[in-house]
C-alpha cells in the first residue's frame, strides 16, 4: 500500500511506532503535499467566482500544476520510504559500494522533495496574489506547509550527505540544497 492510499491515522501511527519508515523524509513530502492540495483548492475555488477570466484561466493552470505536485511528492513520499530501507540493508550488508550508492540515493530523493516543495511554494504566491479573499488564507497555510517541507528536506539532505565519499557529488547535491533553500525564502 502507497501513503497516498493510506487513511491519515494509519500513517501517523507508523511514524510515531518503533519502525525505521516513514520517517522524517516520508513526513516531509506528505507535508508538501498536502500544502500543494490547499493551494489547489484556492484555485478551485477561485476559478469558480466572479473574478476575471484572465485570473481563471492563470489558477485554472495553476491548480493543475499543483495536482501534479501534490502527486509527485505522494510518490517521492513512498521512494523516500524505500530509500531508507536500503541504507539499513547496505549497512547490515556491510558492501561499501552498495553503501554509497544507497547514500546518494537518499540524498536525490529528498533534494526533488526540496525543489518540488519550492514549486509550491512559488506557486503558492500566485495563489496567494490572485486567489479569492476568503480562501487566501488557506493557500497561505499550504505556502507555509511546503516552504516548512522544503527546509526539512534540505536537512535531510545535509545529514545524508556525510555518509557520502564523493566528493564532487557532494558538493553538487549541497550547491543545489543551498539553491533551494535560498529561494524559497
Amino acid at each position: 500500500m502507497t501513503f497516498a492510499d493510506q487513511p491519515i491515522s494509519e500513517f501517523l501511527d507508523d511514524v510515531a511506532s518503533g519502525q525505521v519508515t516513514p520517517s522524517g523524509g516520508a513526513v516531509a513530502a506528505v507535508g508538501g503535499a498536502m500544502g500543494a492540495a490547499l493551494c489547489e483548492m484556492v484555485c478551485i475555488h477561485t476559478v469558480g467566482t466572479d473574478g476575471s477570466e484572465a485570473a481563471a484561466d492563470e489558477l485554472s493552470e495553476v491548480g493543475d500544476t499543483l495536482a501534479d505536485r501534490r502527486e509527485r511528492l505522494l510518490a517521492l513520499a513512498d521512494e523516500d520510504a524505500a530509500t531508507v530501507d536500503a541504507v539499513g540493508a547496505a549497512i547490515e550488508s556491510g558492501d561499501d559500494a552498495r553503501m554509497q550508492a544507497a547514500s546518494k540515493r537518499s540524498t536525490e530523493v529528498p533534494l526533488e522533495t526540496a525543489e518540488v516543495c519550492l514549486d509550491v511554494v512559488e506557486h503558492a504566491r500566485t495563489v496567494t496574489a490572485k486567489g479569492t479573499p476568503v480562501a487566501v488564507p488557506d493557500a497561505a497555510v499550504g505556502a507555509l506547509l511546503a516552504a516548512a517541507a522544503l527546509q526539512a528536506s534540505v536537512a535531510t539532505v545535509r545529514a545524508n550527505l556525510d555518509m557520502i565519499d564523493d566528493e564532487s557529488f557532494v558538493a553538487a547535491m549541497k550547491q543545489r540544497a543551498d539553491e533551494a533553500e535560498a529561494a524559497g525564502k
